[in-house]
């Protein structure tokens, strides 16, 4: 009889307990998302301000437009902290943001991404820039031709991170949309290096397609020259599996082949990635992405890397 008064008394003091851990627990998570909404609102802010300062002084007649602040309230971007294999911490802005008073004609430049890709964060394979891109640039782009599907541009970039420097891009893109919904794009870019006097190019063309309600296919191509002795030939396959309205399953598998004048062609990398993607709402998500690579430089030993990605979004 003692043993069933012991039992019954640790299963009572084990409920609240765990009442009371689930009530601080709820506690905790409700106090940190108040704070994490709070700090995007006013770094949203503090966003919009910037761009009226920029938009005002390339303007010939700075005014207090509500309209044309109302146009800057429509920009968004995507501010991402990626922690890579526990050791490196790195920051990457993703948007593009029109200035109204320069007729559209002049962004701000984080990165590719438009403000409809960056709603729907999974809709180019453009997106997986975020994990593979550890620069992180600011430009400034002029178009010199802009419609819907196609545009001519000139852009005055700055690397901020590793081979710090500025450089221009010149580049011309064109996408095709069939009736089966199949999205084909293509982008030339010529680019000078200043501190390098270096010049490069690349061409790029890219297929998107869903193939059903679930389940969204990206294959992409990209011819990279850089110099006069090298250049490199990138090809990947991306499969996205939705899994719900804040849940998805990114597989990516991509090969990098180079070619130099005294070693030819060389396999450079093979990398395969799955990465889960986890919205929390509107404004937060985060991306567990475990990577398997091999790479020449490690003589192709098998290696296996983590990348933590925590991403918050500035905007309505």
């Amino acid at each position: 009889m003692k043993f069933l008064y012991l039992f019954v008394f640790v299963i009572l003091t084990s409920t609240y307990l765990n009442a009371d851990f689930f009530d601080d627990l709820n506690a905790t998570t409700t106090y940190t998302k108040e704070v994490s909404h709070s700090f995007r609102k006013a770094t949203t802010q503090q966003y919009y301000r910037f761009l009226w300062m920029v938009d005002s002084y390339f303007s010939d007649n700075p005014d207090n437009n509500l309209t044309a602040y109302e146009k800057i309230r429509k920009n968004k971007m995507l501010v991402v902290f990626s922690l890579k294999d526990g050791k490196t911490l790195n920051l990457h802005l993703r948007g593009r943001v029109e200035l109204p008073r320069l007729k559209n004609r002049l962004e701000l430049t984080f990165s590719q991404q438009d403000n409809q890709e960056i709603d729907n964060q999974s809709a180019s394979t453009g997106y997986d820039d975020v994990v593979n891109d550890k620069n992180l640039r600011i430009g400034l782009k002029y178009y010199l031709y802009k419609e819907k599907r196609s545009s001519a541009y000139a852009k005055l970039s700055m690397k901020v991170s590793s081979h710090f420097g500025p450089y221009v891009k010149f580049g011309i893109d064109k996408s095709y949309l069939s009736d089966t919904l199949l999205e084909t794009s293509f982008r030339n870019a010529l680019y000078y290096f200043m501190n390098g006097n270096d010049l490069s190019a690349s061409t790029e063309v890219t297929f998107y397609k869903p193939l059903t309600t679930n389940y969204w296919l990206g294959q992409g191509n990209k011819l990279y020259w850089e110099g006069q002795e090298k250049l490199y030939l990138s090809n990947n396959i991306i499969l996205y599996q939705v899994l719900d309205i804040n849940n998805r399953i990114a597989y990516r598998t991509d090969i990098t082949t180079s070619y130099h004048h005294e070693k030819h062609f060389a396999h450079e990398s093979a990398n395969f990635s799955i990465g889960y993607f986890h919205r929390f709402d509107k404004y937060f998500f985060i991306e567990a992405v475990p990577k398997f690579r091999k790479k020449r430089e490690n003589h192709y030993k098998s290696e296996t890397l983590f990348t933590l990605n925590v991403g918050m979004l500035l905007g309505k």
